[in-house]
């Protein structure tokens, strides 16, 4: 009977010590577990933080005519910023709002021109892009850098209306400027932001095919929205019809 019982704790020890080995609570280093790969995650969106703005083109020292495309990027309030030009003596030469594809948030890309009266002489001034702030409106993420506007004279040049000019909705607008064009026509539109027309104008400078002075009046309709609008002279070609010499300007129309 001894014997018997001895037999039977032995097997049962055994069958013990190998369920321990399955179960892996043995004593003793078992096999590693499997790495569990992390679950795949969208990386957390970049905190907001100051507006970033960048000018792509043209470049820092650069010498440009006018009038001249400015371009970059920017992630701003509301997708809005502003680019101008000030000479030395701190005039702004000229300034422009401007509307990125994107802000709040996402990155956007953003293209501005620049049009008014170059001066005899190449003009230094510093190029800005900037915004202003939602809270207070104190001017943010300033980003500058010089260049040079080149003395060269374009085929048309607005003197009036200037750059960030403010009327009044079925207001009177006085267009001015100089043109050298063949037979010494020109055509002045006001355009909405989306670039319809609103209002044009039929204009011939005193002389063909030298520089030589324009002027004339264009009524606001009464009705236009109150906005930010370009008004832009520009000349037909005489070889296809297509629009040539295209100098904006862009003004402020209040209700």
């Amino acid at each position: 009977m001894a014997i018997r019982s001895l037999h039977t704790l032995a097997v049962v020890a055994v069958v013990l010590a190998v369920t321990a080995c399955a179960s892996g609570t043995a004593s003793g280093p078992g096999p590693s577990p499997s790495p569990v790969s992390p679950t795949a995650t969208s990386p957390a969106p970049t905190p907001s933080g100051a507006p970033q703005i960048t000018i792509g083109s043209p470049v820092a020292d650069a010498t440009v005519s006018v009038p001249f495309t400015v371009s970059g990027e920017a992630n701003t309030f509301e997708a809005a910023l502003t680019v101008d030009a000030v000479d030395e003596s701190g005039m702004v030469a000229c300034v422009r709002h401007v509307t990125a594809t994107s802000g709040s948030g996402t990155p956007g890309t953003w293209e501005a021109t620049l049009a008014f009266g170059p001066e005899e002489d190449a003009l230094p001034v510093k190029l800005r892009a900037y915004t202003h702030s939602a809270k207070d409106g104190t001017v943010v993420g300033l980003v500058e850098f010089p260049i040079t506007i080149s003395p060269d004279r374009p085929p048309i040049i607005l003197t009036s209306p200037a750059c960030g000019q403010v009327y009044e909705a079925g207001g009177l607008i006085l267009v001015t400027g100089t043109a050298n064009l063949f037979e010494a026509a020109l055509t002045v539109d006001v355009r909405d932001a989306s670039g319809t027309t609103v209002a044009t104008l039929q204009v011939t400078a005193d002389e063909c095919c030298v520089e030589s002075n324009f002027s004339s009046r264009l009524t606001l309709p009464a009705d236009i929205p109150p906005g930010l609008y370009d008004v832009v002279a520009y000349s037909l070609s005489a070889k296809d019809g297509s629009v040539e010499n295209e100098f904006p300007v862009q003004i402020e129309v209040r209700g």
